[in-house]
């Protein structure tokens, strides 16, 4: 089957596909539909039942245009970077799945031997590590790219109006799936609606839409108990290079022609063609090859013409493009169409090739990961209850008699869907333009102890290991999905808190630990290495007392380090790894002005300014949220052979040291 192949005057259950070409996406205000605006909940009914299976959603009141704007402003940036800054965020960098970037070629397979040209930043739900309970998935803290300012404050933002927004649709949702008995004739709403003002007020009318509104109240509640900070969530910036650009042929060359272009509305593009490989299997080349989404329904926001849905007739469509404009594609996902037994149903989608540029947003709405999703009685033919609890007669597979899926939770469903399309992609990897993925970085975090007021470093020497007679600070390696600043306080040697004499049950940020530099490496392990650079500032006497720490320990462990400390200017770079002498300096740089900052103001080390590399925006940015960022390549006799290092200004690096909002910024009328 060709795809894009469209047939034309096929009767369907909807029409033909040829009627169902002439029925629009409605646009539907999100006012209208919190107010409960009846015709608009009504064109909203018409749009998912009778055509064309989703709608546009104007959610300016909740999504201003300027920050949908600022999106893709701060998008293109990161897209920007070289490809090796980019690694350093590959998807997954911890355990959690807390997203990151997927490059080039490296996005999931949805169909077998398809290529799809498209690299991304996805994000989940950016909580705190505190905050996410034991063996939740999906859920942060995100490791933002230090190196593209503003991506982490304008996507947390739109994030959050997001929430807003999904609250909003699953209400929709809910009062347009109640305003009818479920059954293939006209409902008794529509013939309501189609009636006189008069009729429409008389006492039957009345009473019947109170019982609408009451039971979609219900059905609302019952969905919104599965949603909520835990849910499988994420959310996507995405970027298709144009089919013209040298970027693509150099990625894709080898594929050929692409498998479709995004053309115009009722054409049918030729047949693909597509490379082969050494076992004769051909691999298309694709923006991202058919599927329908994992969970409940999707926002999708693009800057040009690409994305393609198909209709309920089976026609393919491109949907429209409103570049500058807070207005949403919304189509229908896999768990909203089990709930609902097929009655709303998941909307197929694709993205094809063109030779323009194309960057989207997309927006996952899900259900917590144990949430059990099975077809509701009011969808069966059983009865019109929308409680959970009402299973109804069962057969002897536990399936309730009338519903067309099994009971299967989020989590598992989006495991399954996600595993399919990951082994579709590795099993291209023989006949790809790549034979490996990208490697996830090893990490590791090191604390330096810093005496601001004297201008003191502690630094232990090492007795044995790689760094065997070299001074360094603390450093571990980050393991399995802690984050830096956790191994951070976890220490390689004893726990920090233990180490500085912290009670227990003292908040974390009593130690002032902050990031302040994200150094890449390459060179000194099989693989890439990302080293987060912690400081925490202690007065003399609380270092001489780790120093005392240190001395004790080595009278019974001949191994243990030894700690010294030296004043700033006199910190021995020629008993250090050949990189400290290049970053070190700008690190306690970073940590003086913070020190004066303090001194100098009431607010703590906030305040605010221009930010340099954006001045035409005017944004606002905490002065001191500044970071070394750089580059280190090591020979093969591990001598530094290049090295690069620059102090940046980010909003996004993994440790808020207050973790307060302080950095963030109104998006609407007054920016």
């Amino acid at each position: 089957r060709e795809m894009g192949t469209r047939g034309v005057g096929v009767a369907t259950r909807h029409g033909s596909r040829r009627d169902m070409l002439a029925t629009e996406p409605p646009v539907v205000s999100l006012a209208a539909l919190r107010e409960g605006d009846i015709a608009t909940l009504a064109t909203l009914r018409g749009a998912l039942r009778d055509g064309p299976g989703y709608f546009t959603l104007d959610a300016e009141v909740a999504i201003p245009s300027t920050l949908v704007v600022e999106c893709y402003d701060r998008a293109r940036d990161f897209f920007a970077l070289p490809l090796d800054v980019k690694a350093c965020y590959v998807h997954t960098q911890y355990e959690r799945e807390t997203g990151g970037y997927v490059p080039l070629l490296e996005e999931y397979a949805y169909q077998p031997n398809t290529a799809a040209i498209v690299e991304s930043f996805d994000t989940v739900r950016d909580l705190p590590a505190r905050e996410i309970p034991e063996g939740a998935t999906g859920v942060g803290p995100v490791d933002w790219p230090a190196e593209a300012p503003g991506l982490r404050t304008a996507l947390r933002e739109f994030y959050a109006r997001c929430d807003e927004v999904a609250v909003d649709v699953f209400r929709a949702i809910a009062s347009v799936c109640c305003m009818t008995e479920m059954d293939t004739a006209r409902t008794s709403f529509e013939r309501v609606r189609t009636e006189t003002a008069e009729s429409v007020a008389a006492e039957g009318g009345a009473d019947d839409e109170r019982a609408d509104r009451a039971a979609g109240e219900e059905l609302a509640r019952f969905f919104l108990r599965s949603f909520g900070p835990t849910s499988h969530c994420s959310m996507r910036a995405m970027r298709y290079p144009g089919t013209d650009s040298d970027e693509f042929k150099a990625h894709a060359g080898v594929l050929r022609d692409v498998s479709f272009r995004a053309g115009k509305r009722g054409r049918t593009p030729p047949p693909p063609r597509r490379s082969k490989g050494g076992n004769g299997l051909s691999v298309e080349a694709v923006g991202i090859s058919e599927h329908t989404d994992f969970e409940c329904f999707t926002l999708l926001h693009q800057t040009a013409p690409g994305l393609e849905l198909k209709d309920l007739a089976g026609n393919w469509r491109v949907a429209d493009v409103y570049r500058d404009q807070s207005k949403f594609t919304i189509i229908i996902a896999d768990m909203m169409e089990r709930w609902t037994n097929g009655w709303l149903r998941a909307t197929p989608h694709r993205v094809g090739l063109a030779a323009h540029e194309r960057l989207s947003l997309v927006r996952f709405n899900g259900l917590d990961p144990d949430a059990s999703v099975a077809p509701l009685l009011r969808f069966t033919g059983a009865g019109p209850s929308a409680s959970s609890g009402d299973t109804g007669s069962s057969d002897s597979r536990g399936w309730v008699k009338g519903a067309k899926y099994k009971p299967v939770t989020q989590g598992e469903h989006m495991a399954e869907s996600v595993t399919r399309a990951a082994a579709n992609l590795e099993q291209m990897l023989d006949r790809y333009p790549k034979t490996v993925l990208t490697p996830i970085p090893r990490r590791f975090a090191q604390v330096l102890l810093v005496n601001c007021e004297d201008e003191e470093i502690a630094l232990i020497l090492h007795a044995d290991g790689e760094f065997e007679g070299l001074y360094t600070g603390l450093i571990t390696e980050v393991c399995g999905d802690e984050t830096p600043q956790q191994a951070a306080l976890r220490g390689g040697l004893c726990p920090l808190r233990e180490l500085l004499g912290i009670p227990t049950g003292t908040a974390d940020d009593s130690m002032h630990l902050a990031e302040r530099a994200k150094l890449r490496f390459t060179g000194w392990k099989d693989v890439p290495v990302i080293e987060h650079e912690f400081t925490v500032s202690v007065n003399r006497t609380s270092m001489n007392t780790v120093k005392n720490k240190f001395s004790s320990a080595r009278q019974t462990q001949r191994n243990h380090p030894e700690m010294d400390i030296f004043r700033w200017d006199e910190i021995p770079y020629e008993a250090m790894p050949a990189d400290d002498r290049h970053w070190y300096p700008e690190v306690l740089d970073i940590v003086r002005e913070a020190k004066q900052e303090a001194n100098a103001t009431t607010n703590g080390f906030i305040r605010f300014g221009v930010c340099p590399r954006k001045p035409r925006r005017e944004k606002r940015w905490a002065v001191e949220r500044k970071l070394v960022v750089g580059s280190f390549e090591f020979d093969d006799e591990e001598g530094l052979a290049r090295h690069k290092t620059e102090t940046i200004w980010t909003d996004g690096f993994m440790n808020d040291v207050y973790g307060d909002s302080r950095d963030h910024e109104a998006y609407g009328e007054d920016t």
